[in-house]
């Protein structure tokens, strides 16, 4: 697959991603005009009511405006997310819409799924299916990312809701100490919700719910896998085999530009 193909698919799983967790959510509303995609969860995280910038804006600044009067018509926070290089002109006229550049997101590929390693040890993995199992999934979401109960739950039934979507729990010795999310379009496997709670940290379990995740992904058909990394995470994932293809700029309210 040509760099500028991969770029472009895991684009869309990014997006796609996000669009269906907006449309199975209760409250969650789809747009797109003028080369944006609205994917407002109706959460109240800015993080989960992103607009994405698919294309060059002709008019970026009217555009932007726009979008910021949409979310607060909704008084929803949100995000703007950008390629890097994919439209700068766009990125500079946030500053003239209210909105700065927050620190970029890095979008990592793993090209090659043929050589995937062997189950875990010392880690259970099952597939969050079952109200158990998945009250399991929201309980690592909120221990792990220190997230809020209300919006672990009303994001994970959301996902439940997908048929492109599988959620994994990981239990060590009976206990759910690890989750991972699929998100497979386009013969891409999406990998989200890697999160680990904090006294099971450092004994490869997120590692493992990447791999479940990325391994799963290629027994359906995915021939690349890709996931969005935090700072922390990157390292281990670069070590598994994923690179950097792109970083994901992010205009938001209230952020200092980057140095």
């Amino acid at each position: 697959m040509e760099p500028g193909e991969i770029s472009k698919r895991i684009d869309e799983n990014m997006v796609e991603a996000f669009r269906g967790i907006a449309r199975a959510s209760d409250n969650g509303e789809v747009h797109e005009w003028g080369g944006v995609v609205i994917a407002a969860s109706g959460l109240p995280n800015a993080n989960f009511n992103p607009a994405f910038i698919t294309r060059p804006l002709s008019e970026p600044e009217r555009v932007l405006a726009e979008v910021t009067a949409y979310f607060d018509s909704r008084g929803l926070p949100f995000v703007v997310r950008v390629r890097e290089g994919l439209d700068p002109v766009a990125e500079a006229a946030g500053a003239k819409t209210g909105l700065s550049l927050g620190h970029a997101v890095p979008g990592m590929v793993m090209e090659d799924l043929s050589r995937l390693p062997g189950e875990p040890t010392g880690l259970e993995i099952r597939a969050a299916t079952s109200a158990e199992s998945i009250d399991a999934h929201i309980a690592v979401l909120v221990r792990g990312f220190d997230m809020p109960a209300e919006l672990a739950r009303a994001l994970t039934e959301a996902g439940s809701r997908l048929p492109e979507v599988e959620m994994y729990v990981g239990y060590a010795d009976g206990v759910p100490v690890a989750s991972s999310l699929l998100y497979l379009s386009g013969r891409v496997a999406g990998v989200f919700n890697v999160a680990t709670v904090p006294e099971a940290r450092r004994r490869g379990f997120g590692e493992a719910m990447t791999w479940q995740a990325v391994r799963r992904g290629a027994e359906m058909g995915a021939v690349i896998a890709t996931l969005q990394a935090t700072e922390m995470g990157r390292p281990v994932y670069e070590r598994m085999g994923f690179r950097v293809d792109t970083f994901y700029q992010t205009l938001e309210r209230g952020a200092e530009a980057d140095d």
